[in-house]
Order: C-alpha cells, then structure tokens, then sequence
C-alpha cells in the first residue's frame, strides 16, 4: 500500500469516528467546530477527508467529542466497544435533562434490571 492510500484510509476513519461520536453527541458539523474552536467549513473538509487535520486539532476535536485522542485514534478495537459506548453516551445525554434526584432513581433502576438480568443467567 502506497503512502497517499494509507494516509487517505487514516483519514477516512478519522472521519468516520468524527461522525459517529459527533452524532452521539447530537451535535451539528457547525456545534462541533464551534466547541473544538475552528472553523465550520474546515470541520466539513476533515468529515469528507478533503483535509488532513494536525494532532492538535484532533486532540480539540476530541474534547469537543468528550473522548481522549487515543479513543478517537484507535481504530483496532472500535466495533467491541461500540455497544457499550453508544449506549451509555445514550444513557447520559438523556439523564442530563433530569434533575439529580430522578436521575438517581433512574440509576436505581437500572440497577435493578441489570441484577434481574445477572440473577435470571444463572
């Protein structure tokens, strides 16, 4: 495999996780970019792997993202993870919108399916 083919298959996964967590984020390409501090336009030219972003900016995308830089660099173990990851990024953005005591009573409950689950395995 030549250079320019790995570099833009790097990219192209770079994008893709971009999306991915940006989509569990519920943010715009434009909100992304404007928490990572760059431009809109820029933000659209690394989704569509038109630009090759500095690890700096990676590592801006990320805390934007709300994931390391290693997370959103790591490309080997993505698709194990992706359930858990989805569902608890899932999980949090919807207690956000609860105050601390429903979101504790949300916990419990949870709780209490999981034991369910665990105690009817057995």
């Amino acid at each position: 495999m030549n250079m320019d083919k790995e570099k833009l298959e790097i990219m192209n996964k770079t994008a893709e996780k971009i999306k991915y967590y940006r989509n569990l984020e519920g943010l715009s390409q434009e909100g992304l970019a404007v928490s990572a501090g760059l431009n809109p336009a820029f933000m659209g030219h690394i989704e569509r792997s038109l630009k090759c972003p500095t690890i700096d900016t990676l590592n801006k995308i990320a805390s934007a993202l709300n994931i390391s830089l290693s997370e959103l660099l790591n490309f080997n173990s993505e698709r194990i993870a992706d359930g858990y990851e989805k569902a608890i990024k899932k999980i949090t953005l919807l207690m956000r919108s609860l105050s601390p005591e429903e979101a504790g009573e949300v916990a419990d409950i949870v709780a209490q399916i999981i034991k369910f689950k665990l105690d009817s395995k057995v």
